[in-house]
């Protein structure tokens, strides 16, 4: 398995700064995994991924990880979507919390949340259930995955919070952060122009392009 310091090269607190939803504009709108996995805890997280593949409703592969993943990595575990066991918990996460783990992300289920969440650990996940994992075995650690629709490889950048979830590729990241820190600050200037009275059509641009009704807009 390839190794990865979560610690070196990139600057992951900057992108604290950059929402989710800036960040898949920036990708061309890709990057934004499924709506349905959702923040659990009220607490987002920024950081490097570090993926992996267990098998529906089993969480031993998991327990191996939290051995190999650097500190500062977001978990981010392909549980095959699969709503009904829980292969994340309290447990998990005390050790994920020992192993300074920034967060995970399941396409999959957890349970304890309010436990989870008196923790302050970054939770996000497809389901929670109230049922336990199995601990037969079957998965990979530290290859490229598919959560929420979105591939993602060990060290691609993960941005997550309200609105969800976005990944971007390792490979592009300063690139990235300066169309982001751009983006915003042009939706800023939209926001200012709208509170002095210009429609959000003039200000997107969107007039020139409205069919023609004759004069009565």
């Amino acid at each position: 398995m390839e190794q990865f310091d979560a610690s070196g090269g990139e600057s992951w607190t900057r992108w604290r700064k950059i929402p989710a939803s800036i960040l898949s504009d920036c990708v061309g709108r890709f990057g934004a995994m499924s709506g349905a996995i959702r923040c659990m805890t009220g607490v987002g997280v920024v950081g490097p991924a570090f993926p992996l593949r267990t098998m529906p409703g089993d969480n031993r592969t998991i327990h191996l990880a939290l051995r190999e993943a650097a500190a500062g990595t977001v978990l981010v575990i392909d549980a095959g979507g699969y709503q009904d066991r829980a292969v994340w918990g309290e447990v998990l996460t005390r050790g994920a919390i020992a192993g300074r783990i920034a967060g995970v992300v399941i396409d999959g289920a957890t349970r304890d949340v309010a436990g989870i969440r008196a923790l302050g650990f970054p939770v996000y996940a497809r389901a929670a259930s109230p049922a336990g994992p199995h601990k037969a075995g079957g998965g990979v650690i530290g290859e490229p995955v598919s959560c929420g629709g979105v591939v993602v490889g060990l060290g691609d950048l993960v941005v997550a919070d309200e609105d969800g979830v976005t990944v971007a590729p390792a490979q592009s990241l300063d690139d990235l952060y300066d169309a982001a820190c751009a983006r915003i600050a042009t939706e800023q200037e939209w926001m200012a122009r709208i509170a002095k009275g210009e429609s959000t059509a003039a200000v997107l641009g969107l007039i020139d392009v409205l069919p023609d009704r004759g004069g009565s807009i």
